[in-house]
Parts: structure tokens; sequence; C-alpha cells
């Protein structure tokens, strides 16, 4: 049981000073606000998206289509076209 009781304080320590250090946390709700928006934009707006995902509209549905769009970008790319749609200083 001793094991049990190191296993426990491990998980205690990980979840305290990583899954949901401050900054852990903010990150992760940056980055559900950034795929929020794209998805809503994406929805109201397909015409904004590639060629090659619209074309899958029709076959997977429009919300399958985006969200398999939104699973394949990195967080990088995620930001880049966030900037790309909102920020009006940002070229299209």
């Amino acid at each position: 049981d001793e094991m049990k009781r190191m296993d426990r304080q491990l998980k205690n320590f990980l979840y305290e000073n990583m899954y949901r250090h401050y900054r852990v946390v903010r990150m992760s709700t940056k980055a559900q606000r950034v795929l929020k928006h794209l998805w809503e934009e994406y929805m109201a707006r397909p015409e904004q998206l590639p060629r090659s995902t619209q074309a899958l509209i029709d076959r997977l549905g429009k919300p399958r289509a985006i969200t398999d769009y939104l699973a394949g970008m990195t967080d990088r790319y995620a930001t880049q076209e966030w900037d790309r749609l909102f920020n009006p200083w940002e070229s299209a």
C-alpha cells in the first residue's frame, strides 16, 4: 500500500503543479477559444475553407468536414488562421 500512497502523491503533485497550473489552464482556455471561434466562423462562412475541405462538405456534412479540418491543425497553424480571420492588422 506504500506504492498506492506514493502513486497518489505523485498524481496530486502533477495535478497541482502541471495539469492545473495557471499557465497550463490559461493556454488550454485560449486554445479552446481559438477553436471555438474558427468553428463558428467556418460554419457560418464555409467558403473560407480550403477547396479540398469544401469538397468534403457534401460527403461528410459541414460539421464533420470542419471538425476534421480543425483536428488536423497544429497549434501554430490554428493561431495563424485565427489571426488571418479575426486580426484586422493581419493579412488574409
